[in-house]
């Protein structure tokens, strides 16, 4: 029995620090708490072939990921009234997530929180039309990190905190009305693409920096983007397509830093 014991406090620091190691999840019910986390490199919870799978209600879902190169590929199909988290620590982790593929995820709140370099997200919440309604809260502290995400329901709202430079953000709206933006851009040479599709999208945004390019596409009407900016060298490039010509475009220069910047808007029926 001694020799049991010892056994098996040598492989606990193993256990504790070692890679490599991969998760596979079909889950399905209501109230479900599940906490996972993954210390080291090169850590997988499902893959593109063989994805994590949840699905309920009322669910509380923690996910944390510490250290290099690891992945998450997750589909939350339905998952009404229900919060997860997912915190990656570490450089190169790629997260995947397709949220409301087949069911309604209304009520529910997601929060993205990465702190590193190179690190990429994919988020897509409703590919399935009772996909309804949704928050998100993206918080990026790092360089070069990629994110995607893209919400095809109706009173989507997103939020990004982004820290750092030369990261590339991409963000979709396609639901049909009632979507906001609220995002903080701190940092120099990053790149943000904005698309709202539908009525009533609204983009309120803080910039602060040098050398960022920012495109905004917002099509529909009573559309409203209110940015105020600080920094050189920007590119700004903001169009809204209106029938009924109600879309408001706000910009703010805080300070008299923004020298050899380029800022164009159009405002137009079609074709901007």
């Amino acid at each position: 029995m001694k020799k049991l014991l010892s056994l098996l406090v040598l492989l606990v620091p193993l256990i504790s620090f070692a890679g490599n190691n991969d998760i596979y999840l079909t889950q399905t019910g209501t109230g479900l708490t599940l906490s996972i986390d993954q210390i080291g490199a090169s850590n997988a919870l499902g893959t593109s072939q063989t994805r994590a799978e949840i699905s309920g209600a009322s669910m509380t879902v923690d996910l944390d990921q510490i250290g290099d190169s690891n992945i998450i590929a997750a589909s939350i199909l339905q998952a009404g009234s229900s919060s997860w988290t997912y915190k990656a620590t570490g450089d190169s982790n790629t997260a995947t997530f397709a949220v409301g593929g087949t069911g309604d995820v209304a009520g529910s709140d997601f929060d993205y929180d990465a702190a590193g370099a190179s690190n990429v997200l994919v988020f897509t919440q409703g590919d399935a039309a009772t996909a309804t309604t949704g928050n998100q809260d993206f918080d990026i502290d790092g360089t070069s990190n990629n994110v995607n995400v893209k919400c095809n329901v109706v009173g989507c709202v997103n939020n990004w905190t982004i820290a750092g430079n030369s990261s590339d953000v991409d963000t979709t709206q396609a639901g049909s009305a009632d979507s906001n933006i609220t995002g903080t851009l701190t940092g120099n040479s990053n790149e943000v693409t904005i698309t709202q599709a539908g009525d009533k999208k609204n983009l309120t945004a803080t910039v602060t920096g040098a050398s960022n390019d920012i495109d905004v596409t917002q099509s529909g009407k009573e559309h409203t983007i209110a940015m105020t900016y600080s920094g050189s060298n920007m590119n700004i490039d903001i169009d809204q397509t209106d029938t009924v010509s109600s879309n408001v475009a706000n910009l703010l220069l805080q300070s008299s830093g923004g020298s050899g910047s380029s800022i164009n808007i159009d405002q137009c029926a079609s074709g901007c």
